[in-house]
């Protein structure tokens, strides 16, 4: 069975493209009218063989349980944000670290088991859209434009629209599409409370990780150096009520 739908994928690929892209346009917010045709189909595209090679590895190996579909898709998407952050020297192991904050701020907000799961299956999947987005960026030796940070932000439209059709994870197409909101609403969209915890954690926790890491504009910022950027932050672009987690951090 495994093997007729690697066979049917390879085969068929344009066409599942074609189709899915389609389903995705149909039934994604209006935000998704800002993503050119043939950026959408280049990140639709890399998952469809990221889904190929998947699939033909595990039906090399053990049988994947019907049941453990969103572990095994959490795998892959491990894999392709690992592939993701070592695009650039600069981003090496950034997503595996920012998971690591969310978990822990999120444990010590007192949040349950089953949201602190969401939440780290989020944090993986946050920046999947920079699929679509050149990495150049990432290399400029000086801060970015408005407009460059407008474009760089756009991987949040991206990646909400390739996980929208996805059951078992589209209740956190919220999460990722909003995760570069400002808590003070000066980015549009939602703001304050009307964000998901889970962006709000998210962007906490991504720009920490960011700060510390250094950048080919200027070098890594001390730990504190980085909280009292969260501070002076606090109430604009990050939620005053998250920000006191950040200095627990380890």
């Amino acid at each position: 069975m495994a093997h007729n739908l690697i066979s049917y994928l390879e085969d068929n690929s344009l066409v599942v493209l074609r189709e899915a892209t389609a389903d995705v346009r149909a039934n994604a917010g209006p935000t998704l009218k800002n993503v050119s045709e043939d950026d959408l189909q280049v990140a639709m595209y890399t998952v469809l063989l990221k889904i190929i090679d998947a699939l033909r590895d595990k039906t090399e190996g053990p049988k994947l349980d019907p049941r453990d579909v969103k572990s095994f898709y959490l795998q892959q998407v491990k894999d392709t944000m690992n592939f993701v952050d070592s695009q650039s020297s600069y981003t090496v192991g950034h997503t595996p670290a920012v998971v690591r904050h969310v978990i822990q701020i999120a444990s010590l907000m007192g949040l349950k088991d089953d949201q602190i799961d969401d939440l780290e299956y989020a944090a993986w999947i946050h920046n999947i859209g920079l699929l679509n987005q050149p990495q150049s960026l990432e290399t400029l030796p000086r801060q970015l434009s408005s407009d460059e940070i407008k474009a760089a932000r756009n991987h949040t439209v991206v990646g909400a629209e390739m996980i929208r059709p996805l059951s078992f994870i589209a209740h956190l197409v919220p999460v990722v599409r909003y995760h570069h909101n400002f808590f003070d609403g000066s980015t549009g969209g939602p703001k304050g409370e009307g964000l998901p915890l889970g962006a709000r954690i998210i962007s906490l926790a991504d720009a920490y990780q960011a700060m510390i890491e250094p950048r080919a504009y200027r070098p890594a910022l001390s730990r504190k150096d980085a909280l009292l950027e969260l501070v002076k932050g606090s109430g604009v672009q990050f939620d005053p009520q998250i920000v006191p987690f950040a200095h627990e951090l380890t």
